[in-house]
């Protein structure tokens, strides 16, 4: 008796553990949260060379912003250069007297906000995780892509790697293929750069407001 009485003392023991060992972190409940279903709406800018420039709608704004870091060829249009912050800024201006439409680069919280796809804490643009990117995301690359990266949330490529992306107040966000520190890849990373950078391994993408 006294050996069965000692075997019984054990189980809540021994339950008590398994339920400390297997219990799913806080962290883990919010990551495993169902997706919620939501309406992505698209639309295209036609463009002086018979092109156009696909945006994705932003759900809940009135806004939408380019699928794609604006390519060589429309930027070669424009008859300024493009890589410093003012060039950036003058670039929209001069597409939207063009286009007439309401062009400008996105704020740094509106780049965010289309990173992280409704995904209020994620990390990155395909989630969350150790700084690792995907294998096929333009970084830490020898040479400059030739074509865009993945998609990632709403749809939209190379917000992680592929160049460094102006926003409103300045900043660089994104990553670029030339960078080799994985850290740089995190959507709340933000690169300060000297007013006058013009280097080759800036971007521009568009928001085009309602």
């Amino acid at each position: 008796m006294k050996s069965r009485s000692a075997w019984l003392l054990l189980f809540p023991i021994f339950g008590s553990m398994l339920a400390w060992v297997f219990r799913p972190s806080e962290v883990d409940w919010i990551r495993l949260e169902k997706p919620q279903r939501i309406q992505i709406k698209k639309k295209s800018l036609p463009l002086p060379t018979g092109e156009s420039l696909r945006f994705i709608h932003v759900p809940h704004q009135k806004y939408a912003i380019s699928v794609l870091e604006v390519p060589e060829q429309i930027l070669a249009l424009y008859p300024g250069e493009t890589y410093s912050h003012a060039g950036a800024t003058a670039f929209a201006a001069w597409l939207s007297e063009q286009s007439g439409h309401s062009l400008r680069l996105p704020t740094r919280d509106e780049w965010r906000d289309a990173a992280r796809a409704g995904i209020p804490n994620a990390e990155f643009a395909w989630g969350f995780g150790p700084p690792l990117p995907p294998p096929d995301l333009h970084f830490a690359l020898a040479q400059a892509p030739r074509s865009p990266g993945p998609a990632f949330g709403y749809g939209f490529r190379d917000l992680a790697g592929g160049k460094w992306e102006w926003t409103q107040e300045g900043l660089l966000l994104g990553s670029a293929w030339t960078e080799q520190n994985p850290q740089t890849l995190y959507i709340d990373y933000q690169l300060q750069p000297p007013k006058e950078y013009a280097g080759a391994d800036t971007a521009i993408r568009l928001l085009w407001e309602e």
